[in-house]
């Protein structure tokens, strides 16, 4: 497992994409009413991908959203620095973009 569960999602879809590729090339290179069966395969390949990609970006949102209490926790003062230097940054921001020009 990598250090990062983007990485292992991006990796899962990967692998996923080019078994799906391969079962749609197989369904292109046939002629016979085995065609029908090697579409099928390649549309569960497909479902089944989405769904594993669906629980795999739900444990991860989990995951991350813990990991982000547990620091907020662990450090507040450096948290709501860092929130209010967020939103002094979005307010410079809207103020800039909302100036009449002169």
């Amino acid at each position: 497992m990598s250090n990062s569960p983007a990485a292992d999602v991006r990796k899962d879809v990967e692998t996923t994409l080019e078994d799906v590729a391969r079962l749609l090339r197989q369904a292109a290179e046939t002629v016979t009413g085995d065609a029908e069966a090697a579409i099928g395969k390649a549309a569960t390949e497909v479902a089944q991908a989405a769904e594993r990609l669906r629980k795999s970006a739900l444990a991860t949102a989990k995951d991350v959203a813990s990991s982000a209490s547990h620091e907020v926790k662990e450090h507040p003062i450096a948290t709501l620095t860092a929130a209010i230097a967020a939103a002094a940054t979005l307010v410079g921001i809207i103020a800039a973009t909302h100036r009449k020009p002169t």
